[in-house]
């Protein structure tokens, strides 16, 4: 799938490849052991200032019942090849890692290249419409938080103003009882 010899995987690298990373997990490893390898789907490849990331998704062959909905599922032979993997596999959007390109948890292949596989073109159109489904939803718990800090800040400005007023009252009062 990829050039045997590609050593500038870290500019090619895109949405949708499959490489082989040490995703760290909450099972119990003896100190000196490293994550298992395992396969994981690139989400997005940000640069912060002049170091490249990639936002990597878990990748597994366990189908549980966790984190069910937000995943690619890699079923199909013609896909399960495409992708680079041995068997039928999905990929959790859930569980995400944003990793400098340079880390050493990436497994270059005997070709120096940790990429395995791309998603096929049907799978890529699902990750296209979870990608866009996130994204609505923070937008949409983002208008959420900022709705409720703009309401925060309405009643706290009613709040001082009701404050000021009922300050302004008792120092009229407390000036009116002085005069008698």
């Amino acid at each position: 799938m990829f050039d045997q010899h590609s050593h500038d995987w870290q500019q090619d690298l895109a949405l949708g490849d499959v490489v082989l990373y040490r995703f760290p997990t909450t099972e119990d490893l003896p100190e000196s052991e490293a994550p298992k390898m395992r396969p994981c789907l690139v989400l997005d490849t940000p640069r912060l200032g002049d170091r490249r990331f990639a936002k990597l998704a878990y990748g597994s062959s366990a189908y549980g019942k966790s984190n069910r909905g937000r995943e690619v599922l890699v079923r199909q032979a013609p896909s399960i090849t495409t992708a680079g993997l041995d068997r039928p596999s999905r990929f959790t959007l859930n569980r995400t890692l944003l990793v400098s390109l340079d880390h050493p948890g990436f497994e270059a292949e005997t070709h120096g290249d940790p990429r395995i596989g791309h998603l096929d073109e049907a799978l890529m159109e699902r990750l296209h419409a979870l990608r866009a489904r996130m994204q609505a939803e923070a937008d949409i718990a983002a208008d959420r938080r900022r709705a409720r800090r703009e309401e925060r800040c309405r009643w706290q400005a009613e709040g001082r103003a009701a404050a000021r007023h009922n300050r302004a009252l008792l120092q009229g009062r407390a000036v009116a009882g002085d005069a008698q």
